[in-house]
């Protein structure tokens, strides 16, 4: 019984990760990336849904990249006391 509680408790996290962080926030942060670097033209229309994996995967890539320069930038200005 507890067996099948957590397995469906796990379940229900998994479904939630999975539909606020991979298809609402890296989505639409690789959407809006794309869309800026293609001046609009990409993904448009169908090519949205389509691709969503493709864009999500963008939405990654701009997210390390955001904080691979924090991380650069912290490292080299230090903390000013």
């Amino acid at each position: 019984m507890q067996d099948e509680i957590t397995n469906g408790v796990v379940a229900v996290v998994k479904f939630i990760a999975y539909y606020i962080i991979w298809s609402f926030v890296l989505f639409n942060l690789g959407r809006v990336s794309l869309l800026l670097v293609t001046l609009g033209q990409y993904p448009r229309g169908h090519d949205a849904q389509r691709h969503v994996n493709q864009i999500s995967f963008v939405g990654i890539f701009v997210l390390v990249l955001a904080w691979s320069a924090v991380a650069i930038y912290n490292n080299t200005h230090g903390i000013q006391a």
